[in-house]
């Protein structure tokens, strides 16, 4: 097979999408060593993000400015199509929401990761869900096969587009192997020094933005600071997003400036550390379509408290605290019981221990090989029947 994959997001965004596309292109392109793959960008690999390297792939830049082959390809729908810069292939694939105009001979994939911009517009920028809403219902309607991260995003796609069932089929993320717990103190140490922590502390990971909930995190530690039960620090990793001033304003305005750090974007390595020493990870999101953090610390040995909303219960299963995103009470009540009891966060360890291991890049890679072939055999069923329950 001559399989295309756009790599444009693995270049340009270092988490999130970015970190997706990465992740399962090089799984796939490690168990895969015989079909040829065309990794197509809009913008050429910097050091930090360059092409994989391997004698079946091969990176292609476009001169075509990002900017402007949006509007050719997706606003516009010129008729310019990306096997023009692939050459001649079997399967396009995009990871990430959009497909451009192809021939009729090129069998098709998208990966949709979340209907956020339709089931909580409040969440998104208002320019970015505009333009989802104009392009996603056009890739799901001309696509062959649509991949989904979870059971609950395929469920939105039937509800919100009636995407055909057979189209449908669940490919959920991984979670990189060096996600382990590290007990070495000489690293644990050199890390909390970095980042001025104190023990014990609340990690939480995401990028600044209304719809990961900080502000209700924030609003929970608060109060159990104001009944002297709170942890020494809570702790917050992630880059600045949408509305991010929004989150330090209440840190201000609650004079926690001492107890609560924002962390900045971090390192895997020191992702690692973070989670390994973390007293309880807190997930309180308000939509995922997935949701890697939690599984993440998990697989770090950090009890999880996470919402019991979207995607996430599915995500989870047993091995988490889940509570209602929108109850600060409830949130905080969850922190109190996992900082009073030692057998509590015990337990949660264990199972998520085992719960992280069920999401592997490697698994996700053989299933979506999977799909390449069956679609290149001329098969139309890809449903996964807990999709549509």
């Amino acid at each position: 097979m001559r399989i295309a994959i756009d790599y444009t997001a693995a270049i340009r965004q270092g988490a999130g999408i970015g970190t997706y596309v990465r992740r399962l292109v090089d799984a796939m392109l490690a168990l895969d060593t015989t079909n040829s793959y065309t990794l197509l960008t809009s913008g050429r690999p910097g050091k930090d993000h360059p092409f994989p390297e391997g004698e079946h792939v091969r990176g292609r830049s476009m001169l075509i400015p990002d900017r402007y082959l949006n509007i050719l390809w997706y606003r516009w729908r010129a008729p310019l199509p990306a096997n023009l810069f692939t050459g001649p292939i079997d399967i396009y694939h995009n990871p990430d929401f959009v497909l451009p105009p192809l021939n009729k001979r090129t069998r098709k994939i998208v990966t949709v990761h979340d209907l956020a911009f339709l089931e909580h517009p409040e969440y998104a920028a208002p320019a970015l869900a505009a333009y989802l809403s104009q392009v996603v219902p056009r890739a799901i309607n001309e696509a062959d096969v649509i991949a989904t991260v979870s059971h609950e995003v395929s469920r939105t796609l039937i509800k919100h587009f009636q995407a055909p069932v057979e189209k449908l089929t669940v490919i959920p993320n991984g979670v990189g192997s060096y996600f382990k717990r590290v007990s070495d103190p000489v690293l644990l140490e050199a890390t909390r020094n970095k980042f001025g922590l104190k023990l014990p502390f609340i990690l939480a990971v995401g990028t600044l933005e209304p719809r990961k909930n900080h502000l209700g995190l924030i609003k929970a530690y608060h109060q159990l600071y104001q009944q002297k039960k709170a942890p020494a620090m809570l702790a917050i990793a992630g880059g600045k997003g949408w509305l991010y001033d929004e989150t330090h304003e209440l840190v201000s305005k609650l004079k926690l400036e001492k107890r609560v750090l924002f962390l900045g974007r971090v390192s895997d390595l020191e992702l690692v550390h973070l989670y390994s020493m973390a007293q309880i990870f807190a997930f309180p999101s308000f939509f995922e379509g997935f949701g890697i953090p939690p599984i993440e610390a998990m697989a770090c040995g950090a009890p999880v408290i996470t919402s019991n909303i979207s995607s996430l219960p599915e995500v989870v299963g047993e091995a988490a605290l889940k509570v209602d995103p929108y109850s600060i009470d409830e949130l905080a009540h969850a922190i109190a019981q996992l900082t009073e009891s030692e057998t509590l966060r015990q337990e949660l360890r264990q199972k998520g221990y085992e719960q992280a291991r069920k999401f592997t890049w490697e698994q996700s890679a053989r299933k979506m090989l999977s799909v390449y072939q069956r679609l290149y055999e001329g098969q139309t069923n890809f449903s996964d029947e807990v999709a549509i329950s």
